[in-house]
């Protein structure tokens, strides 16, 4: 028997072929990827795609939504933004105008680097919207509405000239959307009551009865329409009728209990009616649907100060200049609550604010001139120089505090002639 020994096989020395050619493959690629990066990169990262982004329509919608939840900053922004997106939508840009004039912010900070005056937003989005849409009536009753808010804001601000050349405006708006005889009832309604709004906010007595034919004529066409209502009820204040504004005050409310200027006027017709408590109510109301506004804490003020509680006129005054620096009244019940409790120099500075924003004393208005000289001569009669102009020009202007003037102007010049021997 052979037996065949199979020597064994010596161990290798060095790589496998195999293994070379993958390391030579390595090499190769390496090289390429870097002579070749940008090239490489584009094949291998994918191109970012870009965000889905919002359509207009779809911004409008969440405006809405924050809306109908009482965020109406946010609302305000969703409606800027889908302008942005396009502006050839006019229903967006009536919902925006109003939206706008029902928030009526002096100051709203929309970015960073920019603020907006709500009314004065407003009138910038009107022009727009009747370039865009010269025969939509509802275009029109929007512009109406943002004119007969701006003549709000510069009457608040002392400049009833001003103010009137706006409601005249809105008057002009309103009548171009009758002319266009919308097919909406309630279009046409809302415009025959700014009609009537614009007329009897120029305060002209020979206006009332014409703007009493328009707020009937906007009620007739639609009985729930609470801005025909609440112009209904404002001609029958100005006439002295405060029962009849009642109800029509009342009859707006059960339209829209958000409508917070109706009680405001409730207020002030419980006041006219010697009726404080159920007045400081009806402004308690005004400030449950819109806590921030600033006429309801005015209002409030001056109930407060009627019924003596100067700490309760001092908060609410406060908090009325707080959230709109730009009405004169305001800064003049401020005034009062501070020289209730003999803060004379607070006074000065509130009643300095007054007579700055009315610019000139009037017959309405020489009251808080008045108050300011009186301030600084509570606080001294060394302040004489400074109130005796004051005190001239409330002369020249109001009977009742011409003749109070007269009295410290006696003392001013008695001072000023011991002060010179």
């Amino acid at each position: 028997m052979v037996i065949r020994r199979t020597p064994p096989r010596y161990p290798r020395r060095g790589p496998s072929c195999l293994l070379v050619l993958f390391v030579l493959f390595g090499v190769t690629v390496t090289l390429f990827v870097i002579q070749n990066a940008e090239e490489v990169r584009d094949v291998i990262i994918p191109t970012p795609s870009p965000e889905p982004t919002r359509s207009a329509i779809e911004y409008a919608l969440l405006a809405e939504i924050s809306q109908e939840d009482g965020e109406r900053a946010a609302a305000i922004g969703y409606y800027r933004q889908a302008l942005r997106l396009d502006a050839t939508k006019p229903e967006i840009y009536i919902r925006y105008i109003e939206l706008l004039v029902d928030y009526g912010c002096p100051q709203l900070e929309v970015s960073p680097q920019e603020t907006i005056n709500c009314v004065e937003e407003a009138l910038a989005r009107a022009e727009e919207a009747i370039v865009l849409a010269p025969d939509n009536a509802r275009v029109w009753t929007a512009v109406a509405a943002a004119y007969m808010a701006n003549g709000d804001r510069l009457l608040d601000a002392g400049d009833p000239q001003g103010a009137n050349l706006e409601y005249a405006q809105a008057v002009t708006a309103a009548e171009r959307a009758i002319d266009l005889n919308p097919e909406d009832p309630k279009t046409l309604s809302t415009a025959y009551a700014y009609v009537a709004g614009g007329l009897v906010e120029q305060n002209e007595p020979e206006l009332y009865q014409d703007a009493q034919v328009q707020a009937e004529t906007a009620i007739a066409i639609d009985p729930n329409n609470p801005i025909a209502r609440y112009y209904m009820g404002q001609v029958f204040t100005v006439q002295g009728f405060y029962d009849a504004a009642r109800e029509q005050f009342q009859l707006g409310i059960q339209a829209d209990r958000s409508f917070a200027d109706i009680y405001i006027e409730l207020a002030y017709n419980s006041f006219a009616n010697s009726r404080l408590p159920e007045a400081i109510l009806w402004f308690n109301d005004a400030l449950e649907v819109d806590p921030n506004n600033a006429n309801a804490y005015d209002g409030l003020a001056y109930m407060y100060l009627q019924l003596g509680d100067d700490v309760k006129a001092e908060e609410n005054a406060l908090k009325s200049v707080e959230l709109n620096p730009n009405v004169a009244r305001a800064h003049g019940r401020l005034g009062e609550a501070y020289m209730r409790t003999n803060k004379f120099d607070l006074a000065i500075e509130e009643f300095s604010k007054a007579t700055a924003l009315y610019g000139e004393p009037t017959a309405t208005n020489a009251r808080f001139f008045y108050l300011l000289a009186d301030a600084y001569i509570r606080d001294g009669l060394q302040n004489c120089p400074q109130a005796i102009p004051l005190l001239q020009a409330v002369t020249e202007k109001n009977e009742f505090y011409g003749e109070l003037a007269q009295q410290y102007l006696v003392d001013c010049r008695r001072t000023v002639l011991e002060t010179n021997q």
